[in-house]
């Protein structure tokens, strides 16, 4: 049991944590279903290759979401939670909230849809039914209060447990609702567990993993008043809030922070959202590039910077002292939505031994073209600086040039380098060498983003790795 656990619980998670892996919203390949449409029309789930990939992946509980299809109940109750009961493996139920729900017969948890007293009373019968199924939780309460209300919310736990009082009860929040005592003073009484998606704290990112311990620790401070335990969310496959998808680095690092406070007793466990079980190649509009694979990838996110925010990538170039000229040329891009921010923002720069030698506001063109850095006179002369020296510090940075609550999101690329009298390791950005990553408040963030055409094996075998690592197993992947 967590520390922060309810005793409660003893029976929800498995020995060294939950491991699990989960589709949702805008997901791709993280539900597998029939290549075929059965007499009633619809593409059912493939519970027997679920079950083959879960085990695979080294997972003990998978998070079910209703959402896609409206034979997703029938798919789960009829097929899917007693497959999984005979392989070893936890189910939970996940809906979506009003906020997530079509008016017009669309996407909605069908076939109770926005009546979660009856969703309460089905989850608990099918727990009854199938022990396996631990848990049941909505998506995003945190915008849709109107509706869960403290009463409504009360009832929901009420009408749960006068069935199964060993079934769970969570929701999914965010790391500001997650560690807001009013949040949770609301809702803390009447659930089990958080689940909580891990974006960098406040940044809103699925780049950098080396927040997940800090952010886990102010969760876990924040929850305690209330008894709840913890999962971890990592963003494993496609996130529509984070610009660049995460990485199979990003993954595994994310992951194996929060299988390490699992095994120490700190949270109950992690889920890979939205890993990839299809096999599919990833998606190509994924390739940012001018040229080849790779680029540099300069991100603010949707939140407030700080003026004077900076980030960059840096390297000490080769200098020819004799050379006759010294010349730089590169391609860069901004993309953004036309409907929000103003000029003066966001800046991007070039620095040689950290003096500015080129800048231009990202609104300058306003549109998402790769354009080539020039001067009225061609390519950035910068012989009278290199003239006689065998080495430089060049640097391509987005600076903030003025802070405060505007939120305006931003992905700037550089890529394609040119030189002329001087040497620029991976020009190209098609690796990770050569070039050294800083950001002075976390925002705006740098990558070098590599697109690669099976990310999503990639990924899979990273969390694999770790799970089966966890588990004391050996990934047969």
């Amino acid at each position: 049991m967590t520390e922060v656990g309810n005793s409660r619980l003893s029976g929800l998670i498995p020995a060294g944590g939950i491991r699990a892996s989960q589709c949702g919203g805008n997901t791709v390949g993280a539900m597998l279903r029939e290549p075929s449409p059965r007499t009633d029309g619809y593409r059912h789930v493939d519970t027997p290759a679920m079950i083959r990939k879960l085990l695979a992946l080294g997972a003990n509980t998978y998070i079910y979401g209703i959402w896609d299809s409206p034979t997703d109940w029938d798919d789960l109750r009829l097929e899917f939670a007693p497959a999984a009961a005979d392989a070893g493996i936890d189910v939970w139920v996940y809906l979506v909230p009003p906020s997530e729900t079509s008016r017009d017969g669309g996407r909605a948890s069908r076939p109770y849809v926005m009546d979660y007293v009856a969703w309460a009373r089905a989850c608990a019968e099918l727990s009854v039914a199938h022990p396996n199924v631990k848990a049941w939780g909505i998506d995003d309460f945190e915008f849709n209060q109107e509706t869960f209300t403290t009463d409504y919310v009360a009832l929901l736990r009420k009408v749960a447990q006068d069935i199964n009082p060993y079934l769970a009860f969570y929701l999914c929040t965010y790391f500001h609702a997650a560690t807001d005592p009013g949040f949770l003073a609301k809702y803390g009484p009447y659930l089990d567990l958080v689940l909580y998606p891990f974006l960098d704290g406040r940044n809103l990112n699925t780049i950098v993993a080396d927040s997940v311990r800090p952010c886990l620790d102010e969760i876990r401070a924040a929850v305690r008043p209330w008894n709840l335990d913890v999962v971890l969310l990592v963003y494993t496959g496609r996130f529509l809030d984070a610009w660049n998808e995460p990485t199979p680095d990003y993954c595994a690092s994310a992951v194996r922070a929060g299988l390490e406070y699992a095994r120490a007793g700190r949270i109950a466990g992690v889920t890979a959202y939205g890993l990839q079980l299809d096999d599919a190649p990833t998606i190509s509009s994924t390739n940012k590039a001018m040229y080849g694979n790779g680029r540099l990838s300069l991100l603010v996110p949707p939140v407030r910077t700080q003026e004077g925010a900076y980030a960059q990538a840096s390297q000490v170039v080769r200098v020819d002292p004799d050379a006759p000229r010294h010349e730089l040329s590169f391609w860069h891009n901004d993309i953004f939505s036309g409907l929000v921010g103003g000029a003066g923002k966001h800046v991007k720069q070039v620095l040689l031994d950290r003096e500015v030698i080129w800048s231009e506001d990202v609104r300058h063109h306003g549109f998402a073209l790769w354009q080539q850095c020039s001067t009225l006179h061609g390519p950035i002369d910068v012989t009278e600086r290199l003239r006689g020296r065998t080495s430089a510090t060049l640097a391509f940075r987005l600076h903030q040039a003025r802070g405060g609550d505007e939120i305006f999101p931003v992905d700037v690329g550089f890529d394609h380098i040119e030189t002329l009298g001087f040497t620029v390791d991976n020009p190209g950005f098609e690796t990770t060498d050569a070039w050294t990553l800083d950001s002075s408040h976390g925002v705006p963030v740098p990558s070098i983003d590599i697109f690669v055409p099976d990310r999503p094996q990639h990924s899979f075998a990273a969390v694999a790795a770790e799970y089966h690592a966890h588990a004391g197993e050996s990934a047969d992947i």
